[in-house]
């Protein structure tokens, strides 16, 4: 629950700061940016978990 409140209160400081710094000019850029980098995060976290799994099929049980 910590976590949750602290990462909350983290993107809103960052949204406040991106508000008061750029503005509202460059909106649409930002998204396409963020939806980018969002989704190249996703296929990473996916191929490490994939990775991981494969890894732990080939280990022999003892």
């Amino acid at each position: 629950m910590i976590v949750l409140i602290a990462s909350v209160l983290i993107f809103r400081s960052l949204w406040t700061l991106l508000d008061q710094y750029i503005g509202y000019t460059y909106l649409m850029e930002m998204l396409v940016i963020g939806i980018i980098v969002s989704i190249a995060g996703l296929a990473l976290l996916n191929h490490e978990l994939k990775c991981e799994i494969d890894n732990n099929r080939k280990t022999p049980e003892n």
